[in-house]
């Protein structure tokens, strides 16, 4: 019994700092990406990504989910390898992202 208590203990530990982390690292990467914008750009659209868009991605998240475990009846293997294709295009996606973003400063700084 102790045993397990210990455990979930170290567990509870070790997903609080998981969390923290992706928490800290995803919320700097996120401004990061308003540097290049104007503070007209920036406040108008920054409302509709945090409003719409964020809450639309957990939606998907969470429709994804279902269909895959009650509609697909994925094996945990295979759900697996979806989430490594939608890694994937994720990776794709913000690469893309990166390189507009590299775009716009190199405007940026052409024009000051």
């Amino acid at each position: 019994m102790i045993a397990a208590g210990a455990t979930f203990a170290l567990v509870r530990w070790i997903k609080t700092a998981e969390n923290a982390t992706d928490y800290s690292i995803m919320n700097t990467a996120r401004q990061l990406l308003w540097l290049p914008t104007s503070a007209d750009e920036k406040y108008k659209a920054k409302q509709a990504i945090d409003a719409f868009f964020v809450r639309s991605g957990d939606v998907l998240s969470a429709a994804i989910v279902f269909a895959g475990t009650a509609v697909l009846h994925l094996s945990v293997a295979r759900f697996a390898l979806v989430n490594v294709a939608l890694v994937l295009a994720w990776l794709a996606a913000a690469l893309l992202v990166l390189r507009r973003h590299d775009a716009l400063l190199e405007r940026r700084a052409k024009a000051a």
